[in-house]
């Protein structure tokens, strides 16, 4: 006669009391990342951002420089008409010449520096950027007119700011993770269900014979590895516990900053604009003077550099202004675009959750 048998085990643990501050920790690192995500999708939208502007600026050079170029020819060609006309020594016409090839180094240079700005741009957008940039307005408005105290603008930063969110996260989970070990103190419960099945049993036997047992695992000595593991875990939650109090203090110094340097960069902007004013009437008047023979070449040359270097001026004193005004927002916790500075005021507080 032949005779066989099968048995089936379920094990099912009941209760295991290390899995709550594990869970509590993947819980806060999962938000620890997500805030870490918005923080990175912010630094890129600033990143864009800034690479935009310098685009726009090198755009503003090159026309500098091309302009510079222009009136050097014309410049050259008035020389050689005076030269010919007996009016002006030929060293007229030979400046005229040196300003042309210096201006047209400028205008290859600036060419070049275009050129990369928009390739590094592109890339940042994920697209070809060719040229014809819309200058933001309301940026240079915004950075040039209003009036921002430190005490308000800081006032929401720190709840605002998705990197003292994310850094938060990260304490409360190496917090959590500190807790684990301890609870290992505590046993773990676990159930045990078993069926074994008899093919022809011989009687008395039955069929099938069920149990169900309750198991309790207590590790009572463990050669202090739960103790090692917690003085090392606690320790990277105090780590941790500091650099993100160092940040929350930075914030207010990083604010402080970017007004300061805001402001600055305000005055100079202003000081530039004086300047190219003034240089591109010295420009048109030496010019004027010197087709009626009361004026150098050199004095054209000059006025003619002058001009060019005050347009410079100007614009990589805009985009200093420019970049001072996207430091103060990014130090702020906003995006690159809004309203929130418009009108003088401070920052609003964001609504809902990260934008």
């Amino acid at each position: 006669m032949l005779s066989g048998g099968g048995a089936l085990t379920l094990n099912q643990p009941l209760l295991n009391l290390p899995a709550f501050p594990s869970y509590a920790q993947a819980r806060h690192q999962l938000e620890s990342e997500r805030w870490g995500a918005v923080q990175d999708r912010r630094a890129l939208a600033f990143e864009t951002a800034q690479a935009f502007l310098l685009a726009l600026t090198n755009e503003r050079l090159f026309e500098a420089a091309t302009g510079r170029l222009a009136r050097a020819r014309e410049n050259q060609r008035t020389a050689d008409a005076r030269a010919k006309a007996q009016l002006a020594s030929t060293n007229d016409v030979t400046r005229a010449i040196v300003e042309t090839t210096t201006a047209t180094r400028e205008v290859a240079q600036a060419q070049g520096r275009l050129s990369r700005a928009y390739l590094e741009l592109g890339f940042l957008a994920g697209r070809a950027v060719t040229g014809g940039l819309t200058a933001p307005d309301r940026i240079t408005q915004t950075a040039e007119r209003s009036a921002i105290r430190r005490e308000d603008a800081a006032q929401n930063a720190e709840a605002r700011r998705p990197d003292v969110r994310a850094a938060h996260e990260r304490t409360e989970a190496l917090r959590a993770s500190a807790k684990e070990p301890l609870y290992r103190l505590a046993p773990i419960i676990g159930a045990s269900a078993q069926i074994r099945a008899t093919l022809a049993p011989i009687a008395p036997d039955p069929v099938f014979d069920e149990s169900l047992q309750v198991n309790l695992t207590w590790t009572i000595y463990d050669a202090g590895v739960r103790y090692a593991d917690r003085k090392t875990r606690a320790a990277q939650a105090e780590s941790q516990a500091l650099d993100e109090k160092q940040l929350r203090r930075s914030i207010a110094t990083d604010i402080g900053v970017a007004i300061a340097s805001l402001r600055a960069a305000r005055d100079s902007y202003r000081i530039s604009e004086e300047a190219v004013d003034a240089a591109t009437r010295n420009t048109v008047e030496t010019e004027i003077l010197y087709q009626q023979g009361l004026a150098r070449a050199l004095e054209v040359s000059d006025a003619n550099g002058r001009r060019f270097d005050a347009e410079v001026n100007r614009a990589t004193a805009k985009l200093a202004m420019q970049q001072a005004y996207l430091d103060l927002r990014f130090a702020l916790g906003l995006g690159p675009l809004g309203d929130e500075l418009d009108g003088g005021g401070a920052a609003a507080a964001p609504k809902g959750g990260a934008q």
